[in-house]
């Protein structure tokens, strides 16, 4: 009867500990990006509402020269109205749809940032007309 361990079964022994073990850490590195990505669309979302905030509270007639269509970032620049940017890269953009001269008007707003080399984007949009509701 043969007692112990053989060479060969410690070397199998250390090889299934090793590949678990690379598993493991390559999942612990998949979550914390997840979560990063997670944090930063919280962000872009509460920028998103920032901006739907102005946009609401801006007259009508006001919308092109507050929000011209498709400039990123706006032509003053849009960071001071929602707090700076925080976000690696980001842009913001608003788009008038079907035209800055449409009544009522679509307008489109999309942030984008730039993660790990991947560039992320969230959107929404609203409808204003110049008519009183």
């Amino acid at each position: 009867m043969r007692r112990g361990m053989t060479l060969v079964e410690l070397l199998i022994a250390i090889a299934v500990c090793v590949v678990a073990g690379v598993w493991l850490l390559a999942a612990y590195h998949s979550a914390l990006h997840l979560t990063e990505v997670a944090q930063q669309a919280t962000v872009a979302l509460d920028d998103l509402r920032d901006m739907m905030e102005r946009i609401k509270a801006t007259p009508f007639n006001q919308l092109t020269a507050a929000f011209p269509n498709g400039v990123a970032n706006g032509a003053a620049g849009y960071a001071v109205a929602i707090g700076n940017y925080t976000l690696p890269n980001q842009q913001i953009t608003v788009t008038h749809s079907p035209s800055v001269a449409a009544d009522p008007r679509e307008l489109i707003v999309q942030v984008t940032w730039t993660n790990r080399g991947r560039v992320y984007q969230r959107s929404t949009s609203t409808v204003r007309s110049s008519q009183a509701s």
